[in-house]
């Protein structure tokens, strides 16, 4: 497919060049990986993140798609005149491949790979109760692997949505201006409907407020007749985009659904979420003071730099902050930013959990050794949701009033150390 990219630009805004050049390290690839390893949520904790899915071509066929980060991979030669190369390897099912990753002036620092393989090949080693394909790819330079699962792609039309570069659509996730492609039958008729989701933040882990996303009604946007490709697109709008067929109650038969979100998503470089992410920490004055600032970045560089009283140590606090916002875009992102939910509301405060256990419906958040008096333990529900299913809810309680307002005075008083 070739598809003509989109012009979709963002204003990128820092903090001044002494803290920003150390923040810096928090960009890299998206990725949602396997919960397998003792810290699910922490980024860092894993050396590779790739992004992979798996497409049905046909009946017994698949294409895989792979991107990985060049940063993430390590580069070797085999003499001084060698070009620099990685050596990789993907496995999934009985399909294995080894290639070459070449260094060359101007690579992009992601790199993409697609693969053809039969169905069999792919599912042979497929998790019949979970319906999920185990996938590794190794940096053999570097003799570390990570693992993760993708569903086990079931032939069928419409196929996941395709960004306007042809590159698929990742975890419902796409920048708003995007144009995306999918394909279907031609002459089939299609709506496009969309609502955008309001700006609510979470109440505090003591303090109960019910979140309304699940209420909210997309409304058509556009509806079409597919050409005699059998491509159809529409533009990414901000909040739940859904796209469907009308069924005879005249309601809509979603055929699949994209959450739009900002281009930069997940990253934090954007000044505006910066100042709106640090909510969680300031008192209604100071954010309030930030928002409404002739100059909105001097006011925030301020207000970190009271909390870590010199520039090393608000640094190190603006690092470990945004780097947890951005880890929560990255992991709990749905209907809302992943900084928004319950979940990445504990995340930015609490940091990293010490344990993580999961039932079918619920996930425990232990901080401390758990079963001690002085261990916290947050319970997130897995709550059904028309738009997201990645949708948890908090099991609130008064009792979360001392810990949360502690967490919130270490950083306020620059104590917090990283995960």
């Amino acid at each position: 497919m070739n598809k003509p990219a989109s012009n979709i630009g963002v204003r990128i805004t820092m903090l001044s060049a002494a803290i920003a050049l150390l923040w810096m390290g928090c960009s890299v690839s998206n990725s949602l990986m396997s919960k397998a390893n003792q810290r699910p949520y922490d980024f860092e904790a894993s050396i590779l993140h790739p992004q992979c899915t798996a497409l049905p071509l046909g009946i017994d066929s698949v294409e895989i798609f792979l991107e990985w980060s060049r940063e993430e991979s390590l580069f070797l030669r085999d003499s001084p005149q060698s070009p620099f190369t990685a050596n990789l390897r993907l496995q999934a099912g009985t399909f294995e491949v080894t290639w070459r990753d070449t260094l060359i002036d101007f690579t992009p620092p992601v790199a993409r790979r697609i693969w053809r393989v039969s169905l069999a090949e792919f599912a042979a080693n497929w998790n019949q109760g979970t319906n999920l394909v185990p996938m590794t790819l190794e940096d053999l330079h570097r003799n570390t692997a990570t693992t993760w699962t993708i569903p086990l792609p079931q032939p069928g039309i419409p196929r996941t949505p395709f960004q306007s570069d042809g590159w698929p659509v990742y975890n419902e996730q796409a920048a708003i201006g995007d144009t995306l492609y999918f394909s279907s039958p031609p002459d089939a008729t299609w709506q496009h409907a969309s609502v955008e989701v309001p700006k609510t933040m979470p109440s505090p882990p003591f303090s109960n407020n019910r979140d309304k996303s699940d209420t909210l009604q997309p409304a058509i946007q556009s509806e079409w007749l597919t050409d005699e490709t059998g491509w159809s697109g529409y533009i990414v709008q901000p909040g739940i985009n859904v796209v469907g067929q009308r069924t005879a109650n005249n309601t809509l038969r979603v055929a699949h659904r994209v959450h739009g979100m900002p281009a930069d998503h997940p990253r934090v470089r954007d000044l505006n979420l910066m100042i709106e992410s640090s909510r969680y920490i300031t008192t209604r004055a100071e954010f309030d003071r930030m928002k409404n600032a002739t100059d909105p970045k001097a006011s925030l560089d301020a207000f970190w730099l009271s909390c870590g009283n010199e520039k090393g140590a608000s640094a190190a606090l603006i690092k470990s902050y945004y780097g947890r916002v951005e880890e929560a875009n990255r992991y709990f992102s749905g209907v809302h930013p992943g900084w928004r939910t319950d979940r990445g509301m504990v995340h930015i405060v609490f940091g990293v959990p010490d344990k993580i256990r999961n039932s079918n419906d619920s996930e425990w958040w232990v901080y401390g050794e758990e079963g001690s008096a002085n261990a916290i333990t947050f319970r997130f529900l897995h709550v059904e949701h028309p738009w997201d299913e990645n949708f948890y809810v908090l099991n609130r309680s008064i009792q979360f009033r001392p810990p949360w307002d502690r967490m919130v005075t270490n950083w306020r008083n620059g104590r917090i150390k990283p995960d």
